[in-house]
């Protein structure tokens, strides 16, 4: 993800744009913005050679959004930007990601009137003696050879996702991913497309104080 910045900052810079355009494009403060033009070229050699040979640290971003989790309203107006996303894609049912997917797939299904489904993966999945896998929940629609949509919350690594594809492909066509907030970069998974709401990461900036 930082390295993918760098070269946006860099494009952007070449483009003409100032440090006050270019802190609006990404999102970040005016500080980081003039850290990042000043510093491209060099945080770009660093991320090249960490990449070649170090191994990088695991960081992870904690993503607490029950501010709009805890309105029904609130989740409308996110689930009502992921219908406009999915408007010009030809989809028979919406699959909800258990847990926290569930919801905006509902009230997509609601919206768009589709077929409700629900993937429960493997990770909630209790069967002592038995190799684990994902399920579909039989309370809800029949996807076999649909073309379905994948929603849920947050991507982390794209692991969860990945694992519902697999699963999913075997008697249903994904066509597309949409999560609310994604963390991992990936623009696509098993060749299925994955568009974010929004999309976060981590820049490393030192203090020039």
């Amino acid at each position: 993800m930082k390295k993918e910045l760098i070269k946006k900052v860099i494009k952007l810079k070449d483009k003409g744009l100032t440090i006050g355009e270019i802190a609006d494009e990404l999102n970040v403060s005016m500080d980081t913005a003039l850290y990042l033009v000043l510093n491209a070229e060099k945080l770009l050699k660093e991320e090249e050679v960490k990449e070649t040979t170090e191994k990088r640290k695991k960081l992870d971003i904690f993503v607490e959004w029950n501010t709009v989790g805890n309105s029904s309203k609130r989740l409308r107006y996110i689930a009502s930007i992921m219908c406009d996303i999915l408007k010009n894609v030809e989809f028979d049912a919406v699959v909800g990601i258990a847990t926290s997917g569930v919801p905006l797939a509902t009230m997509i299904s609601d919206e768009m009137d589709k077929e409700l489904s629900i993937y429960i993966p493997k990770k909630h999945v209790h069967d002592e003696g038995k190799k684990i896998t994902g399920i579909i929940s039989h309370n809800f629609s029949n996807i076999e050879h649909k073309n379905i949509v994948i929603i849920d919350d947050v991507m982390t690594t794209g692991s969860t996702i990945k694992e519902a594809i697999k699963y999913l492909r075997e008697i249903a066509n994904p066509k597309m991913v949409v999560v609310m907030i994604d963390k991992s970069g990936i623009n696509e998974i098993e060749g299925i497309p994955v568009v974010p709401l929004f999309r976060v990461g981590i820049v490393e900036i030192e203090d020039r104080e």
